[in-house]
């Protein structure tokens, strides 16, 4: 029997000693190695397959290593976002190191746009998975347990018999994603507490996220495409109804956070699942991110009706020069009025903006703090741009720049933009928040939220972390949560 495990690798977006606050502002599950977990499961009898999510147990890449060495897996697949790749390198040389037959897969966004580079900088890295990677990985599998030759896998980059480095053909896309098995959430250890919401997002921390479409219609600049492509794709209404029932009767989930890039992109569809959703037993509370430009009030109301908490827009700029400059294709009259729209049908909002894109000035950060004036929104996300490898951006200013992996993770301005350094990008983002978060409609908004039951036992649960990671730093980052 061939023992497989799919890893997870740490990657922190706060220091160690303020790991503890990802317990309140959420842990999502990693659903592409779950799909891939259960597609394994599937199509290759006699396998012994487990996942070790390295962020959600709090592991250092050590610890990692040492789960992985105990359970002398035969095949390590680890998934790899950009600012996860250091750690993933130490992890598989780590791997190397103790378990030296064991082959080590790699995959994931990162892989998606970077596997040749990868592979030739990491020589314990065997394998890349490009693209969409079930069916890949399951040849893959096969293929090594007959001891094949792995040139005719699509989607595969290897090393030939010299060791230079091979990318075999293109996989083809899913086309029908209700051909693939569910997630397979039983391989998660603690889900679904380990995996709480953002307190500030959310009605109860008993939450899973759930992806219903593959691929993009629109062509953001700063978005790398390169996994899923640009050809949108969706479970039907009934798959995405039956997925959430087995959250709700085999997990006791109360709250699904939709994860699709745009889940708003065919209102008929969205129709489907709500009506479908209200016909439910149980109801359930729901959110999502939607475009803009397809949502319509008779959609919000339809969405309300079925359990919609939340909807998140990404209106990134105030600035229609920064907007052209990044091909967003919005207009932002109508960002305002759906806005408004969604908050009158009950709707709790969210912005999702960019600050620090190459367009970026004084007048274009001001242009959105107007904005933000004249829209109801109380709760923003904020992200320091990061020129993602495979976006259209990154390759436009990586001529002029080197980058540390680790911090492509959208928490640190690593260019400048064309009229601003980055010590001057600090400080309008410093400036942005504090003026947002002072503004006495969103610190009544968080008040409210903080004063929920569910919350008060989430900050309360908190307080230990919190008193042992300002003891002890480096115990936070190794050790798991109780």
């Amino acid at each position: 029997m061939m023992r497989v495990m799919l890893v997870n690798p740490p990657y922190h977006f706060w220091e160690a000693n303020k790991q503890y606050l990802e317990r309140v502002l959420g842990h999502s599950p990693p659903l592409g190695l779950l799909s891939v977990a259960s597609y394994a499961q599937a199509h290759c009898p006699g396998l012994d397959i487990e996942l070790l999510d390295a962020p959600a147990l709090c592991l250092s890449p050590a610890a990692t290593i040492e789960r992985i060495v105990a359970r002398k897996p035969d095949v390590v697949g680890i998934g790899i976002v950009t600012s996860a790749l250091p750690s993933a390198r130490r992890i598989a040389a780590g791997i190397k190191q103790h378990l030296p037959h064991t082959t080590v897969v790699t995959g994931g966004p990162h892989m998606g746009c970077r596997a040749e580079e990868a592979l030739r900088q990491e020589p314990s890295f065997d394998y890349a998975v490009v693209g969409e990677g079930e069916q890949t990985f399951a040849e893959l599998l096969d293929a090594i347990a007959a001891q094949r030759s792995v040139a005719e896998i699509s989607g595969l980059v290897h090393r030939d018999a010299t060791g230079a480095v091979q990318r075999n053909r293109p996989r083809a896309l899913v086309e029908n994603l209700d051909s693939l098995p569910l997630p397979a959430w039983d391989m998660l250890p603690g889900f679904p507490r380990r995996y709480p919401s953002n307190i500030f997002f959310s009605p109860s921390s008993r939450a899973a996220s759930l992806c219903t479409s593959r691929g993009c219609v629109y062509r953001c600049r700063f978005c790398d495409q390169s996994t899923f492509g640009r050809s949108y794709r969706t479970l039907s209404p009934n798959t995405v109804v039956r997925a959430v029932e087995e959250l709700i009767d085999l997990h006791g989930i109360r709250y699904i956070i939709f994860c699709d890039d745009n889940f708003t992109v065919h209102n008929d569809r969205v129709f489907a699942i709500c009506d479908r959703l209200r016909a439910l037993k149980r109801p359930i509370a729901w959110s999502c991110d939607g475009n803009v430009m397809t949502v319509t009030r008779p959609l919000l109301k339809a969405m309300k009706a079925a359990g919609c908490w939340g909807i998140s827009y990404g209106v990134e700029s105030g600035a229609p020069e920064v907007l052209d400059s990044l091909d967003k294709r919005i207009d932002l009259a109508r960002a305002r009025d759906v806005t408004i729209a969604a908050r009158e049908e009950g709707i709790h909002v969210k912005g999702l903006f960019i600050l620090g894109t190459p367009a970026e000035s004084p007048a274009t950060i001001a242009a959105t703090r107007r904005f933000l004036l004249e829209t109801p929104f109380t709760t923003i996300n904020l992200s320091k741009f990061t020129p993602y490898p495979g976006s259209e951006l990154h390759d436009e200013v990586a001529a002029d720049h080197e980058f540390d992996y680790a911090q492509l993770n959208g928490m640190n301005f690593v260019v400048p933009s064309k009229r601003l350094s980055i010590a001057a990008l600090e400080r309008e983002y410093a400036e942005t928040i504090r003026w947002f978060f002072g503004q006495p409609k969103v610190r009544r908004e968080y008040l409210r939220l903080l004063g929920r039951w569910d919350s008060i036992k989430r900050l309360t649960g908190m307080a230990p972390w919190a008193l042992r990671a300002w003891l002890s730093p480096e115990r936070t980052v190794s050790q798991e949560h109780a």
